[in-house]
């Protein structure tokens, strides 16, 4: 056979599928069934996820009745957790999508999560909500924490930002 001939065979010859060495079909097979679970169930809690966002949402709206500062702190603190709820949903789109995974997801929801908290007990002790001394000290410290946890998670998102990432 001439030269070409093999050239022109080897060219109309299907690719072969690529299985991983040493793997029978069986075991393809459950593995893509495995991937399907995988992505079903990543779906169904995108939707939770988008549920929960919209409730939250809703619920915001209808318990905002007056114009108090409790009612609209409670506002802030609502949207804040649905901007968590959201980050999260994010994480979840972008690991349907198959797209790289980031910590900056994570870095906002800590950060969000944290001035949440910081903002809920400010509202409490500025209401007026604390009489008990040692109540007012556990408050306290935790205010300095979550500073330190949004400090600690910033100096890390700067850490990681410079870093190189590899494509």
């Amino acid at each position: 056979m001439s030269r070409e001939k093999k050239q022109e065979q080897i060219a109309v010859q299907p690719p072969i599928q690529p299985q991983l060495a040493g793997h029978r079909p069986a075991i393809m097979a459950i593995r893509r069934w495995l991937l399907l679970m995988d992505d079903i169930i990543h779906v169904i809690v995108a939707i939770a996820l988008l549920g929960a966002a919209i409730m939250m949402i809703l619920y915001t709206i209808l318990n905002l009745r007056s114009l108090e500062l409790q009612s609209i702190l409670m506002v802030i603190n609502d949207v804040l957790l649905v901007l968590i709820i959201m980050e999260v949903l994010w994480t979840v789109l972008r690991y349907l999508k198959r797209q790289k995974f980031s910590l900056n997801p994570f870095f906002a929801i800590g950060i969000i999560s944290s001035i949440r908290r910081i903002l809920v007990i400010g509202a409490q002790m500025s209401i007026g909500e604390m009489h008990d001394l040692e109540k007012v000290k556990v408050l306290f410290i935790e205010l300095g924490i979550n500073t330190g946890i949004i400090l600690a998670l910033v100096a890390a998102y700067y850490i990681y930002a410079k870093v190189p990432k590899e494509d």
